[in-house]
């Protein structure tokens, strides 16, 4: 009660990845993480 909006936001967005990682679902933020993750980009 009264706590900012972007705290409970982020709090379901962790949740969700959790459940995700658990459950072995991969997400679209999973997959540009592999991706980019083999990349230098921005030097």
């Amino acid at each position: 009660a009264g706590a900012p909006l972007e705290l409970f936001a982020e709090n379901l967005r962790a949740a969700t990845a959790e459940l995700d990682r658990i459950s072995g679902r991969t997400t679209p933020e999973d997959l540009l993480d592999r991706i980019f993750g083999q990349f230098c980009i921005g030097k």
